[in-house]
């Protein structure tokens, strides 16, 4: 509820969904889908972000402290899972330009790190 707040999640959204939409239109091509369904599937992959962030609005208005809480820990929670029984596994599975991958982890972690710093310091203005 805090400009802060409003900040960090702008910007997790804005650097994590082109990403997102990268991995999935590269996991389309691997797996050989025809081009209208990767256009068809992807359109709608795009669609979904507004939306969640609509209905998370619109839940948000009216809930209490409680719901929005439970709500952030479910998705913190999903996303937090599924980079770490899914996405990370599978680049590991590969030995090429192992150092690279790892680097990137850490520079992805650093990252979210300074974000979160940087806001925090937006707060406290």
């Amino acid at each position: 509820n805090t400009f802060g707040d409003s900040a960090l999640l702008s910007l997790s959204i804005a650097l994590h969904q082109p990403a997102e939409s990268i991995a999935l239109l590269v996991a389309f091509l691997k797996s050989g889908m025809p081009k209208p369904d990767i256009v068809k599937y992807l359109s709608i992959f795009s669609c979904m972000g507004p939306v969640g962030v609509a209905i998370g609005m619109a839940v948000n208005s009216f809930a209490t402290p409680i719901v929005d809480a439970t709500m952030l820990a479910v998705v913190a929670g999903t996303f937090v899972y599924v980079g770490a029984t899914e996405v990370i596994p599978e680049e590991w599975e590969d030995p090429e330009h192992k150092w690279k991958k790892f680097f990137s982890l850490i520079g992805g972690i650093v990252s979210i790190f300074a974000i979160t710093q940087y806001t925090m310091t937006l707060e406290s203005s």
